[in-house]
């Protein structure tokens, strides 16, 4: 695998999986990393199903840290996950590592499940050296999910004796404190990381796509709406473009700001001839002046993303 997207269990980003699979036809291009923000619920249901059906590689977070689950409450997740993909083989059970992680739980857990084939994403040291090197040597690591943080990455020299595959995984969305502040400056370099993970000795790489690592549960009207959209220079650099509304004194009429940012984006990717199945989406909304909601923007703008990363690696 190549692409190690990280996104968050909530609806939309879930949504965008399931649309993934429309153009997802090499299967060794993108292996997305979930992390459950709720329990088992049917939009994470429908999403691992359309992957399995697809024969989709994925990762799915088994403890997570964000969201309703987050303080170590996960046993009921960890059972429905285990059992519901019991008979599919193309995945990897995912623990988060960090120093507050307990160690000690988690290879109870792999022993306990007979889990195999573990993703470890592992953002920041283990409390423990001495219990993290006894997970390296009880459970059977697939992939090794490293944070782009010199401290975690000299972990590599534990890892890489025992054969597991070495993803870096990087947050190259530069979140800004409110959607207005997007417009200084609108276009801005992204990430190069698909251009050089294997010279520096990684098999894949990973982001958080055009979301970021920050986390929240959302639900406020926003002051300006700002749709991010990322698109290749002729580098083959992803950069990316925020089109900002311009009525943002109040948040009333959001969606007349909608209209506001796509009149801005549409004219951008027809001048770079763009035609991922999200800019046909985005095109048609502006056409008919319709508004599919916030979340569905949000959607798009991942899932173009997504498409621009596997076109890249097809036509490599």
């Amino acid at each position: 695998m190549k692409y190690f997207p990280y996104l968050r269990g909530k609806q939309f980003e879930l949504i965008a999986l399931r649309d993934m699979c429309s153009f997802y036809k090499r299967q060794d291009i993108i292996s997305p990393i979930i992390e459950p923000v709720k329990q088992v619920n049917s939009t994470l249901v429908k999403t691992i199903d359309c992957l399995i059906q697809n024969n989709v590689n994925f990762n799915i977070i088994l403890n997570p840290k964000c969201g309703e689950i987050s303080s170590d409450k996960y046993d009921t997740l960890v059972t429905n996950i285990v059992d519901r993909l019991r008979s599919y083989n193309n995945y990897q059970p995912a623990f988060i590592i960090n120093g507050q992680v307990d160690l000690r739980r988690i290879i109870s857990f792999i022993e306990y499940y007979k889990l195999q084939n573990i993703a470890l994403i592992i953002t920041a040291q283990p409390q423990s050296e001495t219990l993290f090197k006894e997970l390296l040597q009880s459970a059977s690591i697939k992939y090794a999910i490293l944070h782009d943080d010199s401290a975690v990455r000299r972990l590599s020299r534990d890892i890489r004796p025992l054969g597991a595959d070495l993803i870096i995984l990087a947050d190259r969305f530069n979140l800004k404190d409110k959607n207005a502040d997007y417009t200084n400056p609108a276009d801005e370099f992204f990430s190069n990381d698909h251009l050089f993970f294997e010279s520096e000795g990684y098999s894949g790489y990973g982001d958080y796509v055009t979301i970021g690592n920050n986390y929240n549960e959302g639900g406020f009207l926003p002051y300006a709406v700002a749709i991010h959209l990322t698109y290749l220079d002729s580098d083959n650099a992803f950069r990316i473009h925020h089109f900002v509304s311009d009525s943002n004194d109040d948040n009333a009429d959001v969606p007349g700001k909608v209209a506001e940012a796509l009149s801005k984006l549409v004219p951008f990717i027809d001048e770079r001839k763009m035609n991922t199945y999200a800019c046909q989406q985005l095109r048609q909304i502006h056409t008919d002046g319709a508004y599919p909601g916030l979340g569905s923007i949000k959607k798009l703008s991942i899932l173009n993303h997504l498409q621009l990363v596997y076109d890249y690696f097809t036509t490599k």
